[in-house]
Order: C-alpha cells, then structure tokens, then sequence
C-alpha cells in the first residue's frame, strides 16, 4: 500500500511547492504553497471516515491555519484541501467522495479513494501541479527526414543539398528553381 502523505510531499516538491509536514488535531497535514496556491493534502483510512469527516476537518484546517491564509494575500482566494483515501469503495462511497469535490465552499477540494500507486496519486492531483505535458519524440533518421523536407520545398534540390561533392552555389541555385 502506498504512503499518500510522503508520496504527496516529494511529488509536490517535485512540482516546485514550498511543502511542509505539520498537523491538524491527531491527524498530519501536509501544507503546500507557490505562487499561485495555498493546499493542505491529508489521508484518511478509510472511505466512509473520509465521506464522515472531511467537512470538520476543513473547518479544523482553517482555523488552524487561518493567519498563514490571510498572509498569503492574493492567493488566499486559491486555497485547496486535498482529501486522499488508499482503501478501496464501493460505488456509492465513490460517488459520496466525488460529491466533496462538487462543494464549493469554503476551499476547493480534490477528494479520491483507491490510491494504489504513485500513477494515481498524480492523477488525483492534477488539480494543484502544474501543467505537464510530455511530447512522444519517434527516433528517425534526421538525415532522411531533412531530405523529406527538402523535397517538400525543393523537389529538384533534395538530392543534391546534402551532398559534398555538388558545390553549395549549385545547390543554392537548385533551391532557388521554381518547378
């Protein structure tokens, strides 16, 4: 079974978050904060604790830490509790923590159950990291494909562009015809 809470500081850390361990009542809490957000990210044990209890525990969140909210200025209107759960639900707790998300009061929530590896977890907080993107480079031949683009623009000068033996004004002026 995965950490949530250690797994979550090193992949906010990693995303480029100030993070800090710190706790709520019995319960550990890790704060998170750039320039555009303020998070507390906590784990539950279980589905229904998490459905029973998440409310009082925001409210508990931010009293604890109501005078950092106000020094974060601008970005106290950008304030996010990310609730987490490892333990698997059913349908109907599913659709319940899903329902976390869906109040808009107070903070924005992330709330999910059935975090079973760190692929989730990044999935789960998608909300709060920054975009990332990772483009699939194929392995070509670069030679061919500059070729490819040469013929695109020059079908006359493809050949002869790459070649050493054909003078580069020939091969300028092979570029410059038109066909």
């Amino acid at each position: 079974m995965i950490d949530l809470l250690s797994t979550s500081q090193i992949l906010l850390r990693d995303a480029g978050f100030t993070v800090r361990l710190s706790s709520v009542g019995h319960r550990p809490v890790v704060c998170f904060e750039d320039d555009a957000l303020v998070g507390f990210c906590s784990a539950f044990d279980r589905a229904g604790e998490l459905v029973e209890g998440w409310k009082a525990f925001e409210s508990e969140i931010l009293t604890r830490f109501a005078a950092d909210i106000r020094a974060a200025s601008e970005k106290a209107w950008n304030v996010y509790c990310v609730f987490l759960c490892a333990g698997s639900t059913d349908a109907v707790q599913k659709r319940e923590v899903t329902w976390v998300e869906e109040d808009l009061d107070r903070t924005r929530k992330v709330a999910a159950c059935d975090i079973a590896s760190r692929e989730d977890l990044v999935r789960v907080l998608l909300p709060v990291l920054p975009v990332q993107y990772q483009p699939a480079l194929q392995h070509e031949d670069l030679t061919a494909r500059l070729q490819k683009r040469i013929a695109d623009i020059a079908p006359q000068a493809a050949h002869a562009i790459l070649d050493p033996e054909i003078p580069v004004s020939e091969a300028v002026r092979l570029l410059g015809e038109r066909q």
